[in-house]
């Protein structure tokens, strides 16, 4: 769909009052990203060796799971509430060593997290994340959607390292295609910042608290809408060795649904697998060898998962009356993802998106766009 060709006025995300400044979203935009992306980098230079350059916190304990998973996070979905302890991690012989606790039997029980797990570093700065993705528009009633995202892990002890807060500024992009009837807007703007308190609670027993406020908004308008909290908190207890159950909610924030269950399991039969049988995201993993880039530190897996897509957003339509729409859609994914130590994590996915709906406040504006299918892929550092 084209640009609407009508005055541009800039919504503060600090503001719940209407406001008006002349310059362009376009340009603030670009400031947007190059601030995000000197960000990144000055945090990326404090992680890089140095002499006597950078004073250094402890060492943070990111994986109070004895399965260390992806340092990623998701804070505008519910796709990933947890840090996938049972996520792919390093197999047996790769994982630093650690205290095992034998039985009479001389049986190895559940093992203990070492004091830094694989992946974490030294200091504030974890994780610096790029993604997108594109999707296209098929036929009149079809809707394209293409996403470019940003966002940076940085961890404080809270108060200690074994407590660690995980605080993640992200800002994301989306490009819209269609639909022709109703309008809407040509891109979708998210600002939002995470602040994740990990808590173990003894050798079996963890609490994951999360509250990430947010401004979700096509900065037309300054709309109070704009202006959204989500956050969850969950218990996570190892029930055997290879076993994790979890219970617990999300709070989403959103006009169609505001809170969801997460309730599951975490079941790793072997190092080579992991099966999340767990709500709103079901996946299953299992690495596999390749012929190329085999080394120690290495590794790559192939998954199927589904999930549970879309948002609210603060938006002005084409009669410049405000509005707020919100979209949602189903989710079968395929993906390969290659996990480097102290290295670049890349992967690739393809999604098949169903049973999509946008909604408005007026119900006579409501939508079902026909199914799709979206390729996304991205790189952390």
């Amino acid at each position: 769909m084209g640009q609407r060709a009508r005055p541009r006025k800039w919504g503060c995300p600090l503001c719940v009052k209407r406001r008006k400044l002349p310059a362009p979203p376009r340009e603030r935009l670009l400031s947007v990203f190059r601030l995000l992306l000197c960000v990144g980098f000055a945090w990326c230079a404090t992680a890089l060796p140095a002499t006597g350059q950078v004073t250094r916190l402890p060492a943070v304990d990111l994986s109070p799971s004895p399965y260390p998973g992806r340092q990623a996070s998701y804070p505008d979905s519910t796709s990933e509430i947890l840090q996938r302890p049972g996520g792919p991690g390093l197999p047996a012989h790769l994982e630093p060593p650690g205290l095992q606790l034998q039985s009479p039997a001389g049986e190895a029980l559940l093992p203990q997290p070492s004091p830094t797990p694989p992946g974490v570093r030294e200091g504030v700065f974890q994780k610096l994340i790029f993604d997108g993705g594109w999707g296209p528009r098929l036929g009149r009633d079809g809707l394209g959607m293409s996403e470019l995202q940003l966002r940076a892990v940085l961890a404080l002890p809270f108060p200690t390292r074994e407590s660690p807060l995980l605080i993640t500024p992200g800002f994301r992009v989306h490009y819209l295609d269609g639909p022709a009837h109703p309008d809407m807007p040509p891109r979708l703007y998210d600002a939002y910042c995470q602040f994740r308190w990990l808590v173990p609670v003894s050798d079996r027993l963890g609490f994951d608290l999360a509250f990430r406020p947010g401004y979700f908004s096509d900065f037309e308008q300054s709309s109070s809408e704009a202006v959204r909290y989500g956050g969850h908190l969950v218990a996570a207890w190892d029930w055997t060795p290879h076993t994790k159950l979890i219970v617990g909610a999300a709070y989403v924030d959103r006009r169609d649904v505001s809170v969801l269950p997460a309730v599951g399991l975490i079941w790793k039969p072997y190092d080579e697998a992991v099966v999340e049988l767990m709500f709103p995201r079901p996946r299953c993993a299992h690495q596999i060898n390749v012929p190329w880039g085999a080394r120690d530190g290495v590794e790559h897996w192939i998954y199927l998962a589904g999930e549970f897509g879309g948002g609210t957003w603060a938006i002005q339509r084409a009669d410049r009356t405000d509005d707020v729409v919100t979209y949602r859609d189903f989710r079968v994914i395929v993906g390969t993802e290659r996990k480097v130590l102290d290295g670049l994590d890349t992967w690739l996915e393809a999604a098949y998106l169903f049973g999509r709906r946008i909604e408005y406040l007026d119900a006579s504006s409501n939508f079902a766009p026909l199914d799709s299918f979206m390729v996304r892929g991205g790189i952390a550092f």
